[in-house]
């Protein structure tokens, strides 16, 4: 990725450390720390953080210093209506544009989804079942609405590891939930695509609400 200056770099840099989760919610953030890894001086860093002080994704706390936020679980809730609407037209969209050769690599994130849940690397699979509904979008051809859902999955990509407790049950539905998402959409069935989705962010809704 091309980046304009030092400033866009450094930002590019912290997101992608918190979306990955080498940051997590609640960690201090150094500046000084930062910039060293980078390279750079802390100016672009600090104008950095700013930036993401503004999306919400980092805090800075009067007197304390700056930290990763902590999102909380109703935060993440009222996302998920949002995400309703804009995930139904993402895959009502994928359904018509979907070629065989995408059908492939979504399955093959699939099973990736699939193992890291069974090998209970949590982390992992958060970031994969965010890749699933990313890749969904980048089908639907609709460059705004795939950066609208590319920001909400980055949100719960961030912190959906430590909010959520799960249990044999819900990894169980949580892997069924999103098999029968991938074969609807690889047999273009997009009434049935439409309402799975709606029923897997009910269930993410279902699980912020009693973990």
């Amino acid at each position: 990725m091309k980046f304009s200056g030092l400033k866009e770099y450094a930002y590019h840099k912290i997101r992608e450390k918190l979306i990955s989760n080498e940051i997590k919610p609640g960690e201090r953030i150094w500046e000084e720390e930062i910039a060293a890894e980078l390279g750079i001086s802390r100016t672009p860093v600090r104008e950095a953080i700013n930036r993401l002080v503004a999306e919400g994704l980092v805090e800075n706390r009067p007197r304390k210093g700056v930290f990763a936020a902590e999102i909380s679980k109703n935060e993440l809730r009222k996302m998920l209506s949002v995400r309703t609407v804009l995930e139904t037209l993402s895959v009502s969209q994928c359904c018509k544009l979907i070629t065989e050769a995408e059908m492939y690599e979504l399955k093959k994130i699939y099973d990736n989804y699939k193992s890291a849940m069974e090998k209970g690397d949590y982390e992992k699979a958060s970031q994969l079942d965010s890749q699933i509904h990313r890749y969904i979008a980048k089908i639907s051809g609709n460059r705004r609405l795939e950066n609208y859902i590319n920001d909400i999955q980055d949100f719960f990509a961030y912190a959906r590891p430590h909010k959520v407790k799960w249990t044999e049950t819900k990894i169980k539905r949580s892997l069924q939930d999103h098999k029968k998402l991938v074969d609807a959409i690889c047999n273009r069935d997009e009434d049935s695509a439409i309402a799975i989705i709606k029923e897997d962010i009910a269930a993410m809704d279902d699980l912020l609400k009693n973990s």
